[in-house]
């Protein structure tokens, strides 16, 4: 596995690019008592809106008031955990012994034995640049665009998808896409010959998380998972219209002058007889 196929640290994975060696290792969590997370899924436990709304109305639907109870307890947590921000509970079998700590998670390093410090599914600590380095041959604005999503990746992962799709924006228009939208510019660019896949990334990175048409569009469902592909979709779409042309004319460049104008004569004449 390349060091760009190494994931990146996530609240969902139990192997990851450890942010303080670099490793690729093995990760074991904990909830911030630090009683070790295990079970069949050892990751924290962080449900989707979804998966909440349907156990809320499973729980109304039954007949038993006690297990309706615990599961409106269990949905209400579950909903605080959302919000993103670390909170104090108390047991209710233990009412006098002391609260935990939720929304606070520890992942532990196989490799390096350090902790990092996760809030909800954000990375707190220790402070890095995360996401893969950009493609080279992006233009030095859009470059930049990239870089700030890199660095703000942990802290705001709304803000680093938003500012990916400005990116993808700005190589839409350097690639002489036309319209006043991204959606308009990337159906512009199909009508010049665009690749399916090429075009399948460009409204991947347009509509993941939910539609976004305007430059830099922060989409309330856009978390860290989420701006992580982007980063990924964006270097593709780089790599294809930018990097590989460069790459061909390069080798094309290598072939004897004549031999180049021999092969500019056979096309000509090629497309003359359509």
């Amino acid at each position: 596995m390349s060091q760009s196929q190494v994931p990146a640290p996530s609240i969902k994975l139990t192997s990851f690019a450890c942010p303080h060696c670099g490793a690729h290792a093995s990760q074991h969590w904990f909830n911030t008592f630090v009683g070790r997370i295990s079970g069949e899924k050892p990751t924290p436990a962080i449900r989707s809106a979804e998966e909440l709304d349907l156990i809320e109305k499973n729980a109304n639907a039954s007949h038993d008031q006690k297990h309706v109870g615990i599961a409106r307890s269990y949905v209400r947590d579950c909903r605080r955990l959302l919000l993103g921000e670390p909170f104090l509970k108390k047991s209710e079998q233990a009412p006098y012994s002391p609260p935990s700590l939720e929304n606070i998670f520890v992942s532990h390093c196989y490799t390096c034995e350090k902790p990092a410090i996760w809030l909800h599914d954000r990375l707190i600590y220790p402070s890095i640049m995360t996401g893969p380095s950009p493609n080279p041959d992006l233009s030095d604005d859009v470059q930049r665009d990239y870089e700030e999503a890199r660095r703000i990746l942990d802290q705001s992962p709304r803000g680093a998808a938003a500012l990916l799709r400005l990116a993808v924006e700005k190589v839409c228009i350097e690639l002489g896409a036309e319209g006043g939208t991204i959606d308009q510019r990337i159906a512009s660019l199909v009508s010049k010959g665009l690749p399916e896949e090429v075009q399948q990334a460009l409204d991947a990175v347009r509509v993941i998380g939910n539609e976004a048409v305007h430059p830099g569009q922060v989409d309330i469902r856009d978390d860290r998972d989420t701006a992580s592909k982007l980063f990924e979709l964006v270097n593709f779409i780089a790599f294809d219209r930018l990097t590989r042309p460069k790459q061909i004319a390069s080798m094309y460049s290598m072939i004897p002058e004549g031999k180049r104008k021999a092969i500019d004569a056979r096309n000509a004449k090629a497309r003359n007889s359509e």
